[in-house]
């Protein structure tokens, strides 16, 4: 009898150790679960702030951006009056030592208002600049253009082969190189060259919204007038691509080109000069001023072209002393 007590009681006891135990592992898994989920809330909340914090930086940079955007430079805002006035101010037909007696004439037909609307549209775009008005409309003519720059030690040596023979070129930049080659770029500008875009991330445009295209010659306007001052008056599509949609929001001429040198694929300066072989009165060559190639090949095609009595005119002298109305949204492939 005593015996069966002691082993109930011992059994008893290692009962209640064993459930003492059971408990404590309980317990201790309970403020385990609690500690992983205070942790959970406050990483969770850490990260809500950080997500917070990035969104309101990038909303401020947007409407800085768009701030930015809404300037005087802004190309794309354009109203149809306007292109009209500039039209009619720079790109009409006839000599262009005659429009410079055309404020008597505006104020007699369109009154004082439309003149100075003209006028401001010509000095945005930088027209004023790279039209001359000492040529001769009726001696022959060439547009070279160079694409996909600036590019300083290329650009630097184009220029200075232009400049040697009183030569203009028309640089179809692209935007976001600008502020890399800014001072190759205002040298182009100084020496009478025409600074024209080629969008600003060289974008297929006809991939893009009416919203990005905008954006693009927007962003290309205001890194362009920043370096000189002034913005573009004439696009090169990238690829040579168009579609229905860049017709209706393009607010400037679409140029493309006559003659095709391909100098991005030779490589050669010798093949560039080959492809130049037959020019002709109002031809638009296009080159692009990123190979040294080229460069070598336009030390050679300058003088001959001079020396064949051609005018290297930049695309705006050519459209205008052809007595060409350049529209906006329109394609031009030369000056004839």
């Amino acid at each position: 009898m005593d015996y069966q007590k002691k082993n109930v009681n011992s059994r008893k006891r290692h009962f209640e150790k064993s459930s003492y135990s059971e408990r404590g592992r309980r317990s201790e898994r309970r403020r385990r679960g609690e500690l992983r989920a205070k942790f959970t809330l406050v990483a969770t909340a850490f990260v809500l702030i950080v997500v917070m914090v990035v969104l309101g930086v990038k909303l401020s940079k947007i409407s800085d951006k768009k701030k930015g955007n809404s300037g005087e430079n802004r190309v794309l805002a354009d109203t149809n009056e306007d292109k009209s006035n500039d039209n009619e101010s720079v790109n009409n037909k006839g000599n262009k030592k005659d429009t410079s007696s055309t404020g008597e004439k505006d104020n007699k037909s369109n009154g004082g208002e439309d003149k100075d609307a003209a006028v401001d549209a010509v000095a945005n775009t930088g027209q004023s600049k790279w039209i001359r008005d000492d040529l001769d409309a009726d001696k022959p003519m060439v547009a070279l253009t160079f694409d996909d720059g600036p590019y300083e030690p290329v650009t630097d040596k184009i220029l200075n082969t232009l400049k040697k023979y009183d030569a203009r070129a028309t640089f179809f930049v692209v935007g976001s190189r600008v502020s890399s080659y800014k001072d190759v770029l205002k040298k182009a500008y100084k020496q009478g060259n025409e600074i024209a875009t080629h969008t600003y991330n060289h974008a297929d445009l006809t991939k893009l919204s009416a919203k990005k295209i905008k954006a693009e010659l927007d962003e290309s306007a205001e890194v362009i007038s920043d370096a000189i001052g002034c913005s573009f008056s004439a696009l090169r599509p990238p690829g040579g691509n168009i579609n229905d949609r860049m017709r209706k929001v393009i607010k400037v001429p679409m140029i493309y080109w006559s003659v095709d040198t391909q100098d991005w694929k030779s490589r050669d300066a010798k093949s560039v000069l080959k492809e130049c072989k037959v020019i002709q009165d109002g031809d638009i060559v296009l080159m692009h001023d990123l190979y040294p190639t080229t460069a070598q090949a336009v030390v050679k095609l300058v003088p001959r072209l001079v020396k064949e009595g051609y005018q290297l005119v930049t695309v705006d002298e050519l459209l205008y002393y052809k007595g060409i109305n350049a529209e906006a949204g329109k394609v031009y492939y030369n000056g004839r």
